[in-house]
């Protein structure tokens, strides 16, 4: 008998929403396998419901968090135990990945954590809980048994995107997302991501501990049906949630042609910032004729040997420099991302990072955004700060940290 899943967003302080990808995902290829699937996202919902009406209709709680969101996700946990002891909690997200025993161990309230690409370990897990199977053999999830905290080995093939179904946006509450400005207002918002996983090794990310250092890409064709389907329930703007869209130059412009030939008309913004590198005149061009509002590159450092040797980026900038010079020329207003504050980084060198926010301001660039160099769990800089005694919080207290890491300054130039 198939089993009724609930898969709950964990509300945050947040004035603008935004689509809980992952679990859309994961609700998609539930729904698929046969399985009863309800969405419920407190960030978006303007009256959460009762918790008693979340869990008397469910055999399986689904959760999700990151690092900033791993409270919230830990109070709800606890709220939903107390409301009905018996209930199956599993968590999911890039901070359960990285920390999934020291979150079991914190948390008794969360049953099982699924780690990494979850699709198929979550597929794997359901059934076994159908069919009252033991858990051993599920790849990819830790637990507790005779008191001790089980992690099973992950799954050694990777998922075929073009296989997964779109994310089940008619399960959310797609009028109540809203993009984040300067991305635009237009209503109704939507996201997509194309691709999983980076080759790069950029010392402030961890999203190689979730999706793994090989590139993977969804073919055009597939990416198409998917923006008909967006187009079909009449959403309006796009955001692009890849790490690394324009990777392959080719796929990249097929894409947009294809969105440019077939009338799709969205606006479009890129949040997560694109490699300036890993852009030409004429994906520029495309971006521009197929609604793209603005472009966000991620510089981090405009110091040569911070951005080479400390974040470990090696982003070329001469070439950024002349990627935003193009898109000036074509009317593409852009904007960039900056990280300061990394431990091996000088006063200096973070001015050299500003001078060079002004160098691309001088050639079009619209708006820079300054962010602090914040350890999260799973990356290269929280090892640097351990090793080098740099962190005020204890072990213990890290993992559910309110690690928000806010914006510093967002100039948006004349």
């Amino acid at each position: 008998m198939a089993l009724k899943v609930t898969l709950i967003n964990p509300p945050q302080a947040n004035h603008y929403p935004q689509p809980p990808m992952g679990l859309a995902q994961l609700a998609a290829v539930a729904e698929q396998a046969g399985h009863k699937v309800t969405m419920v996202d407190l960030n978006a919902l303007g009256t959460p419901p009762a918790l008693s009406s979340l869990v008397e209709n469910a055999d399986v709680i689904g959760l999700t968090a990151m690092t900033p969101t791993i409270g919230a996700a830990v109070k709800l946990a606890r709220e939903l135990k107390r409301a009905r002891g018996d209930i199956l909690i599993i968590l999911g997200g890039p901070h359960a990945t990285l920390l999934p025993e020291e979150t079991l161990k914190s948390t008794p309230e969360i049953d099982i954590i699924v780690r990494g690409e979850g699709e198929d370990s979550l597929l794997e897990l359901l059934s076994a809980l159908e069919n009252h199977r033991p858990l051993g053999q599920v790849a990819g999830i830790s637990y507790r048994q005779d008191g001790n905290i089980i992690s099973n080995p992950g799954s050694n093939n990777a998922i075929d995107l073009d296989n997964l179904p779109f994310l089940a946006y008619h399960l959310l509450p797609t009028r109540r997302y809203r993009p984040h400005p300067p991305h635009g207002r237009a209503l109704p918002f939507a996201a997509i991501i194309t691709s999983r996983g980076c080759p790069f090794h950029c010392v402030f990310c961890s999203t190689h501990t979730v999706w793994g250092r090989r590139w993977r890409a969804r073919s055009p064709e597939n990416v198409l049906a998917e923006l008909r389907e967006l187009a079909r329930l009449g959403l309006d703007t796009i955001s692009l949630e890849d790490d690394n869209f324009s990777l392959d130059l080719e796929r990249a412009a097929a894409i947009l042609q294809g969105v440019i030939d077939q009338g799709l008309r969205f606006r479009w913004a890129t949040p997560n910032g694109l490699r300036g590198d890993r852009l030409d005149r004429r994906l520029l061009s495309l971006m521009k004729r197929a609604g793209f509002s603005q472009v966000k590159v991620a510089v981090e450092s405009g110091h040569p040997r911070v951005n080479r040797e400390v974040v470990r980026k090696k982003l070329d900038l001469a070439k950024t420099r002349e990627v935003v010079a193009q898109a000036s020329e074509l009317g593409l207003p852009t904007a960039a991302f900056f990280v300061l504050g990394f431990p091996e980084e000088s006063p200096a060198e973070m001015l050299t990072s500003i001078g060079f926010a002004l160098e691309l301001k001088a050639l079009g660039l619209s708006g820079a955004d300054f962010f602090m160099a914040t350890p999260y769990p799973g990356t290269d800089l929280l090892a640097q700060a351990q090793e080098q005694g740099l962190l005020l919080l204890g072990e213990a207290e890290l993992p559910f940290a309110n690690a928000f890491c806010p914006s510093l300054c967002s100039p948006q130039w004349d």
